[in-house]
């Protein structure tokens, strides 16, 4: 990425920055607006917060609008990306030509976020490790979101019928009717996620090991496992098989899930276990493994973009620096100083930044909301 200029963005009124090719630093105290800088670049990235927060809670306190812009290079050359929200409404461009739809713009501007909460991916809940697959196959694989988020709306349909409906109703016939119409949507979205999350997850294993093993000198050995109540048959099957074996599983569900009046099975309860030295690091693994295998998990995610798409996304450390020893400091910065653009974000140089080169690099100091 060659610049950003953000307007009314979180505690910016106007900014313009120009970029880097390798390492961009940007140093300030808490809460002076260095993660709001990240957050513009991957909100550009995935039309999305990565704090999962609305459109209207990120603009400006003050201001009724915000703006966004990035210019970037890829293989195909030079090309921009921008949006404007106001009155609820968001207006994409690229290349200074209006997008009509999300897909036009996700994946462009692709990212890939590693935050404190990232290190503990391997011990919190599943929903940490599922949103964690879901946001880089978002951007990595084409038409993932769509299938994903016809998923969610199906299932908040089909739970609000389950909780609302009168009990004769919901355990009559009708009631069974009514359900399946929402099984049918879970089950033909669910099919094509469950077979893109089975993919992304053996790609990423095979990039995880070897970097694993890098990082603890060949000296632990790291496996990822994907647990979902079809992950046997989800590299099999076609989606429409897969899609059939889904409805007979709602289908065998509904009378615990009217019981229980909520939807008990499907790929929203997936998840991946991580093995270290074949125990499971979330049980048995230390503190030390674990946040060793949530880098490599991380550094994983750029590893498989390149191997995809021949190119390495843009990688965002929101104050990761402080969390990492020194060993994992400098195994991050020798595995990607070359290959990806880096953003880091802390509240001093470490003396890792410090040793590199002055002309690697570029320093910006962040104070409540203007940079230099």
């Amino acid at each position: 990425m060659n610049s950003l200029l953000l307007r009314n963005f979180r505690n910016y009124v106007e900014c313009s920055l120009q970029f880097h090719p390798k390492l961009n630093v940007i140093i300030g105290n808490n809460a002076q607006g260095k993660t709001n800088l990240l957050e513009a670049i991957s909100y550009l990235s995935l039309g999305s917060s990565f704090r999962s927060q609305p459109n209207d809670k990120i603009k400006r306190w003050d201001s009724d609008f915000f703006f966004l812009r990035a210019n970037y290079q890829n293989q195909l050359g030079s090309h921009s990306l921008s949006v404007g929200f106001q009155r609820r409404e968001r207006i994409w461009k690229k290349d200074e030509q209006p997008c009509s739809r999300l897909s036009e713009i996700v994946g462009q501007l692709h990212t890939v976020v590693f935050s404190p909460e990232d290190l503990k991916l391997v011990q919190s809940g599943p929903d940490k490790r599922r949103a964690f697959l879901d946001r880089e196959m978002v951007q990595l694989l084409r038409g993932y979101h769509i299938y994903l988020n016809n998923y969610k709306r199906a299932l908040v349909q089909r739970n609000n019928l389950l909780k609302q409906m009168p009990p004769d109703l919901l355990f009559s016939s009708a009631g069974d009717e009514q359900l399946a119409i929402w099984e049918e949507q879970l089950a033909v979205n669910g099919a094509e996620i469950v077979r893109r999350r089975s993919f992304t997850l053996q790609a990423l294993n095979e990039i995880c090991q070897e970097l694993h093993s890098r990082l603890t000198g060949s000296q632990e050995h790291l496996h990822l496992v994907y647990s979902s109540t079809w992950a046997e048959q989800a590299g099999k099957l076609e989606a429409e098989e897969l899609a059939d074996l889904l409805r007979q599983s709602y289908a065998q569900g509904r009378r615990e899930d009217k019981q229980r009046r909520l939807t008990l099975l499907g790929p929203h309860r997936d998840d991946f276990a991580i093995y270290i030295n074949e125990v499971d690091g979330r049980t048995f693994g230390s503190q030390g493994q674990q946040r060793t295998a949530a880098l490599a998990l991380k550094l994983s995610e750029l590893e498989l973009v390149h191997k995809l798409s021949g190119y390495y996304p843009l990688l965002l450390l929101d104050d990761v620096f402080s969390e990492l020893d020194s060993n994992r400091r400098q195994a991050l910065l020798s595995l990607m100083l070359n290959k990806a653009q880096i953003f880091i974000t802390c509240t001093e140089i470490a003396n890792d930044l410090q040793k590199l080169n002055s002309a690697d690099y570029q320093l910006f100091k962040v104070q409540a909301g203007c940079i230099k």
